[in-house]
């Protein structure tokens, strides 16, 4: 083979090379783009989560869906660990936000928490779906059932043996009724079962017959449970509003430092009417 016929065959097999590893370059580029996953929407979503009492659970577990529905946000409200354990995980650092259902301690106060109620939640009076005949108590007649005085349905209109369920000492639905139904906080030993957090409180009603205990009005709304009336007041919104029923418990959010864009947001949705509409509808009253 000739110099020149020599040159002109190494240069063809270089151009073929050349045009060969371009094609292989351009494959695995294509492959990277076709074969390899895009970032997800749920990886783009960020993650709120809400500790603390188990009263506003529930009804914030309902916002907490209406808020995510046109945002990137997901609002997770998980099982109860008391106003106490919230505030104690907004302390440490573990979360931004916590739900509270009472007021702040002097000592909470003293790390410099914020604290903001954004709704009012009347506390009830419930009976299990069984009992009948009974729509209104007295203070004297619930002190009466829960210092074991009245034990008969018989003597409130129903009919059947009374079943008491209460709550721990602390509790803020208890706390409410000791501060104002007179002589609440005196029972020495309050007749019935204890029950420690609100969702078991629901479902010991639900499930057991013939039963009162006392519960916030939110977590009553949608179930079988039959509220009652107390001095003859029902807990509406406009007598609770005109505070001609005064059994009300605070809900409210507690934080420590600036909030996160997400945080603060969810912050404000709460006053927003979407909101607001939302918590009348299940029995609760929005605060400014």
């Amino acid at each position: 083979m000739s110099h020149h016929l020599f040159f002109r065959h190494t240069l063809c097999k270089a151009l073929i090379f050349d045009s060969m590893k371009k094609i292989y370059v351009l494959f695995a580029l294509l492959s990277l783009l076709v074969f390899s996953p895009l970032p997800s929407q749920a990886e783009n979503i960020k993650q709120l989560v809400i500790p603390g009492t188990g009263d506003s659970q529930a009804l914030l577990q309902k916002l907490a869906v209406l808020f995510s529905k046109n945002r990137p946000v997901s609002v997770d409200i998980p099982e109860s660990i008391g106003s106490g354990g919230g505030i104690r995980s907004v302390i440490t650092g573990k979360n931004e936000l916590a739900r509270v259902a009472r007021p702040l301690t002097e000592k909470e106060n003293a790390y410099g928490l914020k604290y903001r109620v954004f709704a009012q939640a009347p506390v009830v009076f419930a009976v299990s779906p069984g009992v009948v005949g009974t729509k209104n108590l007295s203070f004297e007649q619930i002190l009466g059932i829960y210092s074991g005085k009245i034990q008969q349905w018989d003597e409130l209109g129903g009919a059947g043996k009374i079943y008491v369920m209460n709550r721990e000492d602390g509790d803020s639905s208890r706390t409410v009724l000791e501060n104002l139904i007179p002589g609440f906080k005196d029972i020495p030993t309050p007749a019935g079962g204890m029950v420690y957090s609100t969702p078991d409180a629901v479902q010991t009603l639900i499930s057991s017959p013939n039963t009162i205990g006392y519960l916030p009005m939110p977590v009553a709304v949608g179930t079988e449970l039959n509220i009652l009336q107390v001095q003859n007041v029902a807990p509406t919104a406009a007598n609770v509003r005109g505070k001609k029923y005064q059994l009300v418990v605070p809900f409210a959010l507690v934080w420590k430092e600036t909030l996160s864009p997400p945080a603060q947001s969810f912050l404000d949705f709460l006053s927003s009417p979407a909101a607001k509409k939302l918590m009348l509808e299940n029995g609760t009253i929005p605060v400014d």
